[in-house]
């Protein structure tokens, strides 16, 4: 069935001056794909109304393609989720994402004790109905469908599969003469080989977003450092009750109100084996498809940020503080996914300035002094386009580029958190110590070490 499959479909909608453009760095590798969505969930507080209204129009104004450049902004189109429109998970269902840990417990009895109202829904139920959510709405499907149709066309009415999309996306890891190859005959190993990629790379995240007081906010992060140290062994119980100390001294400079993201990522279940069932299955049997395929979605983890917001709900400014805030929440939500899940982290270009290496990276991306990255150098084989790396790179102190939003504009009446600020607003880029050589330099690629 394979034989021939593609043999001049990768034609279609594919001129060959299309790879003509001047290559750099950030043209010559595959990117993740992501699909971005907001909960869209009723105001746990009449006194929110306002704000979350203003958060709902702030997501809206993103335009995701810009915003992380190091994704494919891959999505089908509408980017919310009514949340009276999930469904409802079983216990078993909710233990497969997290088991709900004496910890846990601990921390809602520990919060209802310092009078903070705790959210009836756990964060592991969120995350399994909205697994639920796109399972019951065959999002896997829809995701998988829209791969194969060429850029741009309906992924919902298809009449015969393509490799447009794939071919679009995919080429930038290829070497021009497999570029050729794959023009030419549709080879089918170079299809494979992307095919099983991108797809296997393509995640969705669900950001949910919620107001908090200064009271609320404060009494959070000390009920959380005191309920780690609880289950500290002794030896790390000093770095506890410093965490502990930390956070009742930030307690005492925070004020106003704050936005909090709760950003749920999930990933395409997509392996080798399932390509060739939509190669053999699939590929000339659209009906069968569409009635029959059952591709899901799989939890991966969650993040969770906060950024201020007003000092009062009557702040000057108030809007625009809430839409900056709930934009640096974001931003500060997906970067803490980026760090905490390997698979999940971007590749940057590396570049020379002054003599020196830099990258246009910053605390929007949640880079912070002293932080590594590895280096990867480009080869090109005759087929495929591979990063080898190279070396390790370290931000350099003092140097950590602030590109988070609004960075370089004050607001009157904005909220205030006692907390420490990263980067620098009048920089540029981001700094790393060491001098570009032969290896390391422009042209490279870079990516937080593990």
């Amino acid at each position: 069935m394979r034989t021939n499959l593609f043999f001049g479909l990768a034609l279609l909608s594919m001129a060959p001056n299309a790879v003509s453009a001047q290559e750099n760095s950030d043209s010559l590798y595959i990117r993740n794909s992501v699909y971005m969505l907001k909960l869209d969930m009723p105001a746990d507080n009449e006194e929110y109304a306002h704000a979350y209204e203003v958060t709902n129009k702030a997501f809206d104004g993103i335009d995701f393609a810009t915003r992380y450049p190091n994704y494919n902004d891959f999505n089908l189109g509408s980017h919310h989720i009514d949340w009276s429109t999930v469904p409802t998970a079983t216990k078993a269902e909710m233990d497969a994402i997290e088991k709900e840990s004496a910890k846990d417990a601990l921390l809602k009895t520990t919060l209802a004790s310092m009078g903070v109202k705790v959210d009836p829904i756990a964060e592991r139920e969120y995350a399994a109905r909205l697994l639920n959510y796109f399972n019951v709405n065959k999002f896997g499907n829809q995701l998988v469908a829209k791969w194969h149709v060429p850029q741009g066309a309906d992924y919902k009415n298809v009449a015969a599969f393509d490799m447009g999309t794939i071919y679009e996306y995919g080429k930038v890891g290829l070497s021009e003469e497999a570029r050729k190859v794959a023009l030419e005959t549709g080879n089918n190993d170079i299809f494979y080989n992307l095919h099983t990629k991108l797809l296997s790379t393509t995640y969705v995240c669900v950001n949910n977003y919620r107001m908090m007081n200064a009271k609320e906010k404060s009494a959070t992060a000390i009920a959380m450092a005191k309920v780690t140290l609880e289950f500290l062994p002794g030896i790390a119980k000093m770095a506890g009750n410093i965490a502990v100390k930390a956070a009742e001294t930030a307690a005492a400079k925070t004020k106003g109100y704050f936005v909090r993201t709760n950003a749920y990522l999930f990933k395409l279940d997509w392996d080798s084996e399932k390509t060739l069932e939509m190669y053999n299955k699939y590929w000339n049997n659209v009906a069968d498809f569409n009635a029959n395929a059952n591709y899901q979605l799989k939890y991966v983890g969650r993040s969770s940020k906060y950024a201020g917001a007003g000092l009062t709900m009557k702040s000057a400014n108030l809007d625009k503080l809430i839409a900056r805030g709930a934009l640096r929440a974001t931003d500060a939500a997906f970067a803490a996914l980026q760090r905490d899940y390997d698979e999940f982290r971007p590749m940057s270009s590396l570049h020379e300035e002054d003599g020196k290496l830099v990258a246009y990276i910053g605390t929007k991306e949640g880079v912070k002094a002293g932080d590594k990255f590895d280096v990867f150098m480009c080869q090109k084989t005759d087929k495929e386009i591979e990063w080898k790396k190279v070396g390790t790179i370290k931000v350099a102190k003092n140097s950590v580029w602030d590109n988070q939003e609004g960075a370089n504009e004050t607001l009157e009446g904005e909220a205030e958190d006692g907390e420490k600020k990263e980067g620098n607003a009048e920089l540029k880029y981001t700094v790393f110590d060491g001098k570009p050589g032969k290896k390391i330099g422009e042209g490279c690629l870079i990516r937080l070490a593990k």
